[in-house]
């Protein structure tokens, strides 16, 4: 062979060892390349296309595991909507699409630091374990960089709660457990590995956002053309959930940081884009929460965003809120539709305010037998019917709609104060990193993140808040993205003093 015979061989394998790098180090090229694999995986009918689409999502996590973080965000809302695998005529199995992803991160977690560690130790060199946890647990030196320690605390009161219902019902725990403890923390885990830049934190964020929009789109559609639920005089969008009110749960913690991000985010030319595409979010995900009537998310939505204003001093928005007040009284007198004007009438059943009092006073019922156990994981729909659990009109009585009710009720008084502290821990830290980073995008997100998290507090006062698997893992990305950019923040601070 000659040597131009040989060189011309050569040059095939560099150039597509060339694109393999290129395609490699590009994010936009992998993360596009996750979204179709996952498309194939979930969308596409059959095991083959199943199998085909998760083992190329697989190699890619395997390649850039930061950027399939942000795929959980988008795959969140569709919990209800599981990926079907017929194994035989009388037998389905259903999967989420979330679940999915999780699974394969951790697996693609395991396999990237284990061969770490194995060609280290082959190799003669000493392998360094801790320098993977410390990207977990962070520096010790600071406290909001161990929030894994309530996330490890978290995981045991759920597997010790497993124990408290009947071995008969137990498997409904099992799977609450699964979908609303495990896994969330397993994906809250896999923030604090591989989410290490700035990008890997807006990344999760814009997904978020986008996921919200898409929901949001779906649910003014299905207003619009007449395809809502009519109920107490008013057709009410449900979107991809099972439920408005399950819409405006979700919807309702989006719309605080996309209108956070929209007024804060800096006028600059590097964060133009960002804010434009915020304030189109903020407009679809705000009238999907409208047509929702979900009216838990309207006062959660408020009360959030009022706060941020407080908060950041913001003349505008709180001119805006205050705007809103008025036109909505000015507006109240002429409003002829039930499901509003039915929130003053406390003479029925069919009142917000009375039929939640009735739940709450049979969730009391039950924690005055159970102080300290309550009944376990995903219990209430199965109480006792000597409590008086009601069945009323449209609710679902599997929760008591009260956040504080229902950690005590599904994981006793130690799941209840493990909730309430890392919420007084969350808001003290969140607030001092907000005021260190003021003035900047992160600020801006930091206090974007407080105010979902006020939603969370004021709107599951009155609704489900934490136990569905898309909620769960929204409490988780709050959480998980306030850590990383405290991890950030003296690079961040730097940048906003100079």
């Amino acid at each position: 062979m000659t040597s131009a015979e040989g060189n011309a061989g050569v040059e095939p394998s560099i150039r597509s060892a060339s694109l393999l790098e290129s395609f490699r180090d590009s994010d936009t090229a992998v993360f596009t390349a996750m979204l179709l694999a996952l498309g194939l995986y979930y969308l596409v009918p059959g095991l083959v296309s199943a199998a085909v689409g998760g083992a190329v999502f697989f190699v890619l996590t395997l390649m850039r595991p930061n950027l399939s973080l942000a795929t959980v965000p988008l795959a969140a809302p569709l919990f209800y909507r599981q990926r079907a695998f017929v194994i035989s005529a009388d037998h389905t199995l259903y999967f989420s699409l979330a679940e999915f992803i999780i699974l394969t991160g951790v697996a693609a977690w395991v396999l990237r630091d284990g061969w770490t560690f194995l060609r280290s130790n082959r190799s003669g060199g000493r392998a360094d374990p801790v320098q993977s946890m410390r990207r977990l647990v962070g520096d010790p030196q600071s406290a909001f960089r161990n929030p894994s320690v309530f996330a490890a605390i978290f995981l045991v009161i759920g597997v010790l709660w497993l124990f408290v219902p009947p071995g008969i019902i137990r498997n409904v725990a099992l799977r609450e457990f699964r979908v609303t403890v495990f896994e969330p923390v397993l994906y809250f885990a896999l923030i604090l590995r591989w989410a290490r830049t700035s990008a890997d934190v807006w990344r999760i964020a814009g997904a978020w956002l986008v996921a919200g929009a898409l929901v949001g789109r779906e649910a003014v559609a299905q207003y619009v053309l007449g395809q809502a639920a009519l109920m107490e005089g008013v057709g009410r969008a449900t979107s991809v959930f099972p439920s408005a009110t399950a819409l405006g749960i979700y919807l309702g913690k989006a719309l605080p940081l996309s209108v956070t991000l929209f007024a804060l985010l800096p006028n600059t030319r590097s964060w133009r884009l960002w804010r434009i595409a915020c304030g189109l979010f903020s407009l679809v995900i705000g009238l999907g929460v409208l047509a929702s009537f979900a009216r838990g998310a309207w006062i959660g939505v408020f009360v959030a965003l009022a706060a941020a204003a407080i908060i950041a001093r913001h003349k505008w928005m709180l001119a805006a809120l205050g705007a809103v007040v008025l036109a909505g009284l000015a507006a109240l007198p002429f409003i002829n539709i039930t499901r509003i004007t039915s929130a003053f009438d406390f003479s029925t059943e069919d009142n917000t305010g009375v039929a939640r009092a009735k739940i709450w006073a049979a969730a009391l019922r039950i924690i005055k037998d159970h102080p300290i156990t309550g009944i376990g994981q995903d219990q209430f729909l199965y109480a006792d019917p000597s409590y008086g659990v009601p069945q009323l009109r449209f609710f679902t009585v599997s929760h008591p709609h009260n956040w504080i009710l229902d950690f005590w009720l599904r994981l006793g008084l130690p799941g209840l104060l493990w909730l309430v502290a890392l919420l007084v821990f969350f808001f003290r830290h969140a607030y001092l990193l907000w005021a260190r980073l003021r003035g900047s995008a992160a600020g801006a997100l930091v206090l974007g993140l407080i105010a979902s998290m006020i939603d969370f507090v004021v709107h599951g006062l009155l609704d489900m808040a934490y136990f569905t698997m898309d909620s769960a893992l929204t409490f988780w990305t709050i959480v998980g993205l306030v850590t990383i950019l405290d991890r950030l923040s003296p690079v961040v601070g730097e940048a906003v003093r100079s």
